[in-house]
């Protein structure tokens, strides 16, 4: 069956209060509009119009890339007044239109396929859903036979009509000359003076009643919205945990949709894994961990509190407590990366290990090195950014500043207390320090003059 998608994302979302526009807010990690144009798209619709109307230049950024075609409304005048916005589109097209509303994230693909097979002999067609709570929906209404007559929007509903728990989701498949045909005879005589889409539902339409309403929340308010997102971060969980990974809490797992987790990999509560973060088998993510667009190795431990930023951590990496791993970095493998510490475009060789209190930015660090304690790369002049090289099995005293650029040499050691300002060759050991002075007996004659002055 040829069809073409018409995806309405057109509204303000005015209970949002927001001056984004509903379809671009995020839900677990994702714009909403996102998701229904990617739940869309396996089914090879013939084209993909996008309604837009509110904060259209955001919506065009937010799917740029995707192939869509634009129509605009401009002024929102109900459902109905939107797909009459994008009735070029379809005015000669001899197919079918499969109208879906672009705050409604949840759908599935295949939910989507049923309905298209099952409603492909119908002029008009649309899905129908029980919710238990149906405040706020269109209610279908039904003859004694249990056919359809009409869809009644909620402000328009009666007391009788306000109990029917059977709604209308806003999904419809329609023939392209048929609503063009009941587009023109719709009209705006309703307790909201829209023209509703609803309208083009009369006797002799089929209702595809679906079988989780889940699927079919709108995101009307923020409310929702996390609600919805719940929904995701626990059908992701619940895929991942079949697939042999541990999670500790579903509930408080926030993993977004193109994460990849290995094998016998333990997730704590709290944990937020973003973007295409890949993590490898055997690892254990303690709570408070943050990782965006981060590559894992096997056999890492990442403990709590700790930030990873389009990194990659090499395999049997220990990083954490309370480390900021920043863009670049590349841990090599076999690395420990302690408490307090802050990398940022820099490397560190295999083995190498910075325990705590330290700053690694724009730096090249051999294998097994050790970094001692407050140790600080001097990267940024106020102007320009420069680069320190440390080569291999170097070990670098607490409370060292390399004042970059500078080449550290192979087997170097660099004395604690050290400003380095020039390269160390290889086997060599760099220091600078000031004599020291001691002063017999001065604390004593200073606590006395201090007693004589307060007198």
């Amino acid at each position: 069956m040829n069809f073409k998608s018409l995806i309405l994302a057109a509204g303000k979302g005015t209970r949002m209060k927001s001056e984004l526009p509903k379809v671009i807010f995020e839900v677990a990690g994702k714009k909403m509009i996102n998701y229904v144009i990617d739940n869309v798209k396996p089914l090879n619709p013939d084209e993909n119009i996008l309604v837009i109307g509110s904060g259209a230049e955001k919506v065009k950024q937010a799917v740029e890339g995707e192939n869509v075609v634009f129509a605009l409304q401009k002024e929102q005048n109900g459902t109905g007044d939107a797909v009459m916005s994008a009735q070029n589109h379809f005015k000669n097209y001899s197919g079918k239109i499969l109208i879906l509303c672009g705050d409604m994230p949840l759908v599935t693909t295949d939910s989507l396929q049923k309905f298209i097979e099952s409603a492909n002999d119908y002029d008009v067609a649309f899905i129908s859903v029980d919710m238990e709570n149906p405040t706020g929906y269109g209610r279908i209404v039904r003859d004694i036979n249990n056919n359809v007559i009409k869809i009644v929007e909620e402000k328009d509903a009666n007391p009788a009509e306000k109990q029917i728990k059977e709604i209308n989701t806003g999904i419809y498949l329609v023939d392209a000359e048929v609503l063009l045909k009941k587009l023109n005879e719709i009209n705006n005589d309703n307790a909201q003076g829209e023209y509703y889409l609803t309208d083009i539902v009369s006797e002799g339409a089929y209702a595809f009643k679906a079988d989780n309403p889940d699927e079919f929340i709108g995101i009307n308010d923020r409310k929702a919205l996390s609600i919805a997102s719940k929904i995701l971060w626990k059908q992701r969980a619940e895929k991942l945990m079949q697939q042999g990974v541990t999670i500790m809490d579903f509930e408080h797992t926030y993993i977004d949709e193109n994460v990849q987790i290995g094998k016998d990999t333990v997730i704590y509560p709290d944990v937020f894994l973003q973007g295409n973060t890949e993590i490898g088998a055997n690892c254990i993510i303690y709570p408070g961990v943050r990782i965006s667009n981060g590559k894992i190795g096997n056999d890492c431990e990442i403990k709590d509190n700790t930030l990873i930023l389009y990194s990659e951590i090499g395999e049997k990496s220990t990083v954490g407590p309370m480390a900021h791993i920043r863009p670049d970095t590349v841990l090599k493998g076999n690395n420990r990366v302690g408490n307090f510490v802050e990398t940022k475009k820099s490397v560190l060789g295999k083995g190498t290990k910075a325990s705590h209190l330290t700053y690694i930015g724009d730096a090249e660090i051999g294998e097994s090195v050790n970094i001692g304690c407050g140790t600080i790369t001097c990267n940024y002049d106020g102007v320009n950014k420069h680069k320190t090289k440390i080569g291999d099995r170097v070990f670098v005293g607490s409370d060292v500043q390399f004042v970059a650029p500078v080449n550290i040499g192979n087997d170097a050691l660099i004395a604690a207390g050290s400003t380095i300002t020039k390269d160390v060759p290889e086997n060599s050991l760099g220091i600078t320090r000031a004599e020291q002075k001691n002063i017999e007996g001065w604390v004593s004659k200073w606590k006395a003059k201090q007693k004589s002055v307060k007198k």
